[in-house]
């Protein structure tokens, strides 16, 4: 299972770690993997080096922490993962 853990600071998300895999299907034909995958890489690439905190990405391992409370990427990235949390909830879990 994938899980998300948003990481706040004043109640405000401030980051995302992300860790695991789906498991949905075998290595390579797992979509949901390949979903949050396309969703953390491409919401990394979008943020500005000034908005960055801290980043890593490693596969089945990610985690971002913006310098601001009001990050639009994070929020986007954030939607993103809600929406495929409620198609796939056995597999996504955000916390």
């Amino acid at each position: 299972m994938i899980k998300v853990t948003l990481i706040k600071k004043d109640q405000e998300i401030i980051g995302l770690k992300i860790s695991g895999h789906a498991d949905y299907a075998e290595c390579g034909k797992d979509l949901v993997c390949a979903a949050a995958s396309a969703i953390v890489t491409g919401g990394f690439n979008a943020l500005r080096d000034d908005e960055i905190k801290v980043i890593h990405l490693a596969e089945g391992d990610a985690y971002v922490e913006v310098n601001n409370t009001n990050n639009e990427t994070l929020r986007t990235m954030l939607i993103q993962l809600k929406t495929l949390e409620e198609a796939y909830p056995q597999y996504i879990k955000i916390k």
